[in-house]
């Protein structure tokens, strides 16, 4: 991972940022602007972990915008019911990305390793058990690609309850990513964990305007 000198010692980002979203594909050139992403993003996947009411909707959101979504569960119940939902109303997604896009692919895993596998973002989806965030967190930070965004989608936890498992070098690449629902809001809070890079932050608010 490559990280500007600027953003060596960076001020934490002490707000939280609130990002209207559109989706805009990653296929897109990255915005000279931005100082910071990580490699190669627009052929590596978004994955999302959970493939609940929640994850399935989001893996949507990013299929819509024209993402490869690899979304893990290890309920095979539950990986068979959000590809159903997925195949059912990803037309309702489509007019979410500003710039009209061909839908992303998106595939079920049922192992973690796979579903991981050269990510450069990921997004927690799992239930709302602090235990259960942290263990993800500390796989998540095992098992990824060292430039690796790794988000959490939760609305009761702050991510910076979440990293007592992970690395020192993987903390500036943490936030909180809480989707608002319904998607039609088409609203995205991104939350510091007091040490998130501020370029990070500003990638991921290129990525959903």
């Amino acid at each position: 991972m490559s990280i500007p000198d600027t953003a060596t010692h960076p001020t934490p980002a002490m707000n939280t940022t609130i990002s209207t979203m559109s989706n805009r594909s990653t296929d897109l050139p990255i915005h000279p602007t931005i100082p910071w992403a990580p490699g190669a993003v627009e052929t590596r996947p978004i994955s999302i972990i959970g493939a609940g009411c929640l994850g399935r909707r989001i893996a949507c959101i990013f299929s819509a915008g024209g993402h490869t979504v690899h979304l893990r569960d290890p309920s095979a119940k539950a990986r068979t019911e959000a590809l159903d939902y997925i195949t059912e109303h990803i037309s309702e997604y489509d007019s979410f990305p500003l710039i009209p896009r061909s839908r992303g692919p998106c595939l079920a895993f049922s192992d973690l390793d796979p579903a991981v596998h050269n990510a450069w973002l990921v997004i927690e989806s799992v239930p709302e058990r602090l235990p259960l965030k942290i263990e993800i967190m500390r796989e998540l930070d095992a098992k990824t690609p060292s430039d690796c965004i790794l988000a959490s989608n939760s609305s009761s936890f702050k991510s910076s309850f979440m990293v007592e498992k992970v690395s020192r070098e993987r903390r500036p690449l943490m936030c909180n990513m809480h989707f608002a629902m319904p998607p039609r809001i088409r609203a995205v809070e991104l939350m510091t964990n007091g040490e998130t890079y501020l370029e990070v932050l500003s990638f991921l608010t290129w990525v959903l305007d």
